[in-house]
């Protein structure tokens, strides 16, 4: 059942006027939730709805053994070991498997390996996340552990179940279990961000996917060069609108049940550097890598050699983390190479604070194109793919981004960089206005909008990109 499903729709409605219903009562609120979120999960598979129940019990009795044992390591070590397996077991063996036969095939040593057929579960990344923060919080003793629903809840929470953020069991926990009946929470800005999360979803990224991405990346050797260059641009375009959009969505769902959700996305095209863009894309990973991976291998404690060996490191686990394969390797690694890279600049030479409008226009057109450059093994299907791709992109000329048919398209995504900052100013005064309006008002501007865009989208219902991760 997808979030834009017209049965996700009618549940949801019953669902939210008996929620509401129920607002003296926010144990009652709160099993429903956990009812839903489950009948959400099992709407895709019993398997998966299974899989999340004994994953939460497991997390439970480990939060409970933390207040335990005096010392916390063998409660790290079982963490780590249980989401190890998860993620090994689930989302790598099968690549492992092949890639291992296939090594020993050609040592000559025929090793048939058992073939597991596996149901990856729903929202696998985000049950790791949410369990390492939840556990390692109690650990620290920033949090004492919740109760069985309460930890239930947390990993199940409807709207963030899928397409994160990722919570923070410290800050997400206490609005369990609220000192006053929860309230409807700003419910203009939730309708404004799901209307956002529509055209960003409908439009933007099934446009960009229908007619520039899919072609080109699944057939790399039938497109000419400006072709593979337009595809790189609108990839980077695609997987922005299409993930940011459903954080809006998944944002705006959760304030309409009186939680807040952590921010995921701040224009991460306006970065001027890598560092900033980590600091705008995917907020609520970056910040976990952060916390749970670069500081605890000693972040930037032990000098520069070893703060940029961390980094690298940290760069590539998440590379892992979004799937087995050397193409996500490589996007960690380039990544990595980049901050690095960064550093080093910055430790001989300091970005200067007051840097003017060309200087800045070019820092952003150079981490767009690094990052578009990423881009290129996140999506392609294959190593081979991407070697396909990079080779044709040897063979654009200055007379081919000028002559060519597909020219115009090209500078017309360098344009959107350029301009990017301006119309990121406008947006926002936009959605603030509307924000303001009174609620007699409201449903105008939304309506049109709406039928604006549902006018030019593509036909169907566009997936979630990171639902793969």
């Amino acid at each position: 059942m997808s979030f834009f499903s017209l049965d996700f729709s009618y549940y949801f409605l019953v669902f939210f006027l008996l929620y509401w219903l129920l607002r003296p009562y926010v144990v009652v609120q709160n099993y429903l939730l956990i009812a839903a979120s489950y009948l959400f999960v099992y709407s895709f598979s019993a398997g998966s709805a299974i899989i999340l129940l004994g994953y939460s019990i497991l997390i439970y009795l480990l939060g409970r053994l933390a207040t335990v044992l005096k010392g916390k390591k063998p409660v790290y070590l079982l963490l780590t070991t249980l989401v190890v397996l998860c993620f090994g077991l689930f989302k790598y063996y099968p690549f492992f498997r092949e890639g291992l036969q296939s090594q020993l095939a050609q040592m000559g040593l025929a090793v048939d390996m058992p073939t597991l057929d596996l149901l990856v579960p729903l929202g696998l990344s985000f049950y790791a996340f949410h369990s390492i923060s939840y556990v390692v919080s109690v650990c620290k003793e920033e949090i004492k552990p919740a109760s069985f629903p309460d930890v239930i809840l947390y990993l199940c929470f409807l709207p963030s179940l899928v397409a994160g953020p990722i919570n923070r069991a410290k800050i997400f926990l206490p609005q369990i279990h609220p000192t006053e009946p929860r309230e409807l929470l700003d419910i203009n800005r939730a309708i404004a961000l799901i209307a956002w999360a529509i055209a960003k979803l409908f439009l933007f990224s099934a446009f960009l996917a229908d007619n520039y991405v899919n072609g080109v990346f699944e057939a790399p050797d039938s497109a000419n060069p400006l072709q593979v260059l337009i595809a790189i641009y609108a990839y980077a375009w695609q997987i922005y609108f299409n993930f940011s959009g459903y954080t809006n969505l998944v944002t705006g769902l959760a304030l309409l049940l009186g939680f807040q959700v952590p921010k995921n996305f701040s224009s991460p095209y306006l970065s001027q550097n890598l560092q900033e863009f980590w600091k705008r894309w995917h907020i609520s990973l970056s910040l976990f890598i952060r916390d749970y991976v670069y500081i605890p291998l000693g972040g930037n404690r032990n000098g520069f050699m070893r703060k940029n060996a961390n980094l690298m490191a940290a760069m590539v686990i998440s590379g892992i983390w979004h799937g087995a394969g050397i193409n996500f390797i490589l996007w960690g690694a380039l990544h990595g190479l980049g901050l690095i890279l960064y550093n080093i600049k910055n430790k001989f030479r300091p970005t200067p604070t007051n840097s003017h409008g060309a200087s800045n226009l070019l820092a952003r057109l150079l981490t767009f194109h690094y990052v578009c450059f990423a881009w290129i093994f996140f999506r392609a299907s294959d190593f081979g793919s991407a070697s396909v791709m990079l080779n044709k992109l040897t063979d654009i000329s200055l007379t081919s981004l000028v002559s060519d048919s597909n020219a115009v398209i090209v500078w017309l995504f360098i344009i959107l960089v350029s301009v990017y900052p301006q119309w990121a100013r406008i947006k926002a005064s936009l959605v603030s206005t509307v924000e303001k309006l009174p609620w007699y008002a409201y449903p105008i501007p939304l309506v049109a909008f709406l039928t604006l865009v549902f006018m030019f989208a593509p036909a169907g219902v566009p997936g979630f990109i990171y639902a793969n991760f």
